[in-house]
C-alpha cells in the first residue's frame, strides 16, 4: 500500500483510492479513472472504528480527478491502486471483478489498522504535527513539505494549490525571491528539505523586518545552492 500523499504512521482517516482503467469501465463507459473515498471515524465504538466506503465513481480523465483533489488536497490521504483492465472473457471478467473487490476490501482493512495504530501512538505520548492554513506564509511552508513528500497525482495537485499561494506572494510581496524558492523545490535530498526551510525562514525574517537574520539565512542558502550540479 503505497501512499502518494499521507503515511502509514499518520493517516488522516480520509482516503482517496484510485486506479487507471484500460479498456471497459464497468461503472461508466469511457471512464479512464475509478476512484473511491474511504472514511474512518476516530469516534470508535468499543474497539471498532466505524468505516464508510463510498461507492466507486468513474471519472472521464486524470485531469478530472486532479481538479477534485487540488481544492482539498490537505484533507486527504491518496493512494494509487493497480491498473484496472477487464478480461474479454465474461467468466474471467466476473472472477476479475471479484478479485479486485477482495483486494480493495483488504486495502480498507489495512487502512483501518493504520488509523488504530495512530491513536495508540498518540495515547502513549506521540505528538502529531498540526497543520495550520490561516496565513499565506504558513500555508506555503506546509504545502512545500507536502510537495516534496508526495508523488503521482497527489504531488501534481499539491503543486497546483501551491502555485496559487506563490502567485499571491508575487503580487503582494515582490520583495521576496519566490522564483528562487520554486527552483529550490527541485533540489534533491535532505539538503533540499533544508534549503526550502531556509527560504521560508528568510521570508519570515523579511516580513518582520529582521534584515540581519535574513542576510544570514541568505548566506546559508547560497552555500547550499552552490552544491547544485546546475550551479
Amino acid at each position: 500500500m503505497n501512499f502518494e500523499r499521507g503515511s502509514k504512521p499518520n493517516p488522516t482517516g480520509n482516503l482517496i483510492a484510485y486506479c487507471h482503467v484500460f479498456g471497459e469501465n464497468p461503472i461508466a463507459p469511457g471512464g479512464k479513472i475509478i476512484a473511491s473515498n474511504v472514511v474512518v471515524s476516530f469516534l470508535k465504538i468499543g474497539d471498532n472504528y466505524p468505516v464508510v466506503t463510498f461507492p466507486p465513481v468513474a471519472l472521464s480523465s486524470k485531469d478530472e480527478l486532479l481538479k477534485i483533489l487540488t481544492e482539498n488536497i490537505h484533507l486527504y490521504d491518496v493512494i494509487q491502486l493497480p491498473d484496472f483492465q477487464m478480461p474479454e472473457n465474461k467468466d474471467q471478467s466476473n472472477q476479475y471483478i471479484q478479485e479486485r473487490m477482495e483486494q480493495f476490501n483488504s486495502m480498507v482493512m489495512r487502512y483501518v489498522e493504520y488509523c488504530k495504530a495512530k491513536e495508540k501512538t498518540q495515547a502513549t505520548g506521540g505528538a502529531e504535527k498540526l497543520e495550520g492554513f490561516n496565513e499565506p506564509l504558513e500555508t506555503l511552508a506546509n504545502l512545500s513539505l507536502e510537495f516534496r513528500s508526495s508523488s503521482g497525482i497527489a504531488k501534481e495537485a499539491t503543486r497546483l494549490k501551491m502555485d496559487r499561494i506563490v502567485d499571491f506572494f508575487q503580487n503582494h510581496h515582490p520583495q521576496l525571491d519566490i522564483d528562487n524558492f520554486q527552483k529550490a523545490l527541485a533540489f534533491p535530498g535532505k539538503l533540499g528539505d533544508e534549503l526550502v526551510s531556509l527560504y521560508i525562514q528568510k521570508f519570515n525574517a523579511i516580513q518582520i523586518e529582521n534584515y540581519e537574520g535574513a542576510s544570514d539565512l541568505r548566506r546559508r542558502i547560497l552555500a547550499i545552492e552552490s552544491m547544485s550540479p546546475q550551479a
